[in-house]
């Protein structure tokens, strides 16, 4: 029986060999990945559609964070990006960190923006006046610089600090701060649910002693006011802060800043409400053109005039706002 299928199996293939080479050739041609990234226009991701909140209040326009096209290097891609001025090409190296690897980028990325989207509720409940509790603080590892010395590995949940419990970011900071360049300092984490005890000897950077690692925190965010965020798999990233903790604030308040325009926006935030400069600012500005913006709002300094400077050149119309913090933005919008 198998004598005859492995014969048959033969045949077949001898009798359609062209064929079978023509999708074996279409299918490298597609899947092949070279070890460069094209980054292009993105568009928009309108905020209501990731928000779920206990309010049936409607918008008349929108709120809409832009972002980026970052795609795989294949062969198409690649040729494409060669004919068109939009689209640039990046060695796989210039797009991770030193000492990272694609699978630790989306690790940070997905982690930053879990982080970014907790900060994002809370300053949209300080600025509402809404009582919460912030429970649950867990300090994860989600980069290690490749000057760093110590056994830490990205992933690491940071529970003690030469026995002095972290509970969140700032514990870590401030116990850093107190000590000095060559320092050895001792951690206990959790990794992969059991505790470990690992090591740093911390270094100097920038003029600054740090152990040499980039660390995120998640919260749990109790409220009586019922919000949850809702994300794909495929989202990632803390540039859309601003946008997710305006359109909280404008949910939580039943008030629509929109003034029916649709407008779109791109930066971080802090818990003070500080707005954060990001990259990929002409690939934003790009998108929400393509996307028919009334509206852009973007960091003031270098992603303010990058993007100006864009809109003058391509002689967009599409109004760019300059914001330093979450006043700057409701005192802009509060205007219309």
């Amino acid at each position: 029986m198998s004598n005859k299928l492995y014969v048959n199996l033969k045949n077949y293939i001898k009798d359609n060999y062209k064929i079978l080479t023509v999708f074996v050739l279409i299918f490298l041609f597609f899947l092949i990945k070279f070890p460069y990234y094209v980054s292009a226009p993105g568009g928009l991701l309108n905020t209501k559609e990731k928000i779920d909140i206990s309010s049936s209040f409607k918008l008349k326009g929108s709120f809409n964070m832009a972002y980026v096209s970052q795609l795989d290097g294949n062969i198409p891609i690649l040729f494409y990006a060669l004919l068109n001025p939009n689209w640039d090409i990046e060695k796989e190296k210039d797009v991770l960190n030193d000492n990272e690897s694609i699978l630790d980028l989306d690790y940070r990325n997905k982690m930053l923006m879990e982080e970014s989207n907790d900060t994002a509720l809370m300053v949209a409940y300080d600025y509402s006046n809404i009582d919460y509790k912030v429970e649950n603080n867990k300090v994860f590892v989600t980069y290690i610089d490749k000057e760093a010395k110590t056994n830490l590995k990205i992933g690491d949940q940071i529970i003690k600090v030469d026995d002095k419990k972290i509970n969140e970011k700032k514990d870590l900071f401030d116990y850093i701060s107190s000590k000095k360049t060559n320092d050895k300092i001792n951690f206990v984490v959790l990794r992969k649910k059991e505790e470990k005890k690992c090591f740093a000897t911390l270094i100097d950077i920038a003029g600054e002693t740090k152990v040499g690692i980039l660390i995120t925190e998640n919260v749990d965010i109790k409220s009586d006011v019922h919000v949850e965020l809702k994300f794909d798999s495929s989202e990632s990233g803390s540039s859309g802060g601003m946008m997710m903790a305006l359109s909280l604030y404008s949910y939580l308040n039943k008030k629509d800043l929109t003034n029916g325009l649709k407008i779109a926006g791109t930066g971080t935030i802090d818990r003070e409400g500080n707005i954060g400069e990001i990259s990929g600012i002409k690939y934003k500005l790009m998108g929400a053109v393509k996307e028919h913006s009334d509206v852009l709002l973007v960091p003031q300094g270098t992603n303010y005039v990058e993007a100006r400077n864009l809109k003058k050149e391509k002689g967009y119309d599409i109004d760019i706002v300059p914001v330093e913090t979450f006043d700057d933005v409701l005192k802009y919008l509060n205007q219309g």
